[in-house]
């Protein structure tokens, strides 16, 4: 039973991996990045509004516990999509724009390839 359950397991991680669209799991052409972008960029806009609401603070808090409860929210809402494409493309952004809602567009535009 547990050598099946293994193997169950990784039949299911193969079969994602084969899914995965492009290098580093998320594709590298404009359109597919911006919307990308987009998608990323809700997530902290609700994550922040989420906690502005709860009175943590919100996009312009400077506070640790603001930033703290952004990137939180930002993660969970992540991982509750459950799109590893998302995922990667959130993971790639340097950490000083992920969670930023006003970061310029120049990020997704330095993932394309030529």
């Amino acid at each position: 039973m547990r050598s099946l359950l293994i193997g169950l397991l990784l039949l299911t991680s193969a079969v994602a991996a084969a899914n995965v669209p492009a290098v580093n799991g998320f594709p590298r052409d404009p359109d597919s990045l911006r919307a990308l972008d987009s998608a990323q960029l809700r997530l902290v806009r609700r994550a922040g509004a989420q906690c502005w609401h709860h009175g943590q603070g919100g996009f312009g808090a400077r506070g640790v516990v603001a930033r703290a409860c952004v990137m939180n929210g930002t993660e969970a809402m992540l991982s509750f999509a459950k799109d590893p494409v998302l995922k990667s493309f959130s993971d790639a952004l340097p950490i000083n724009a992920r969670y930023n809602e006003y970061r310029p567009a120049y990020y997704w535009q330095r993932l394309v390839e030529k």
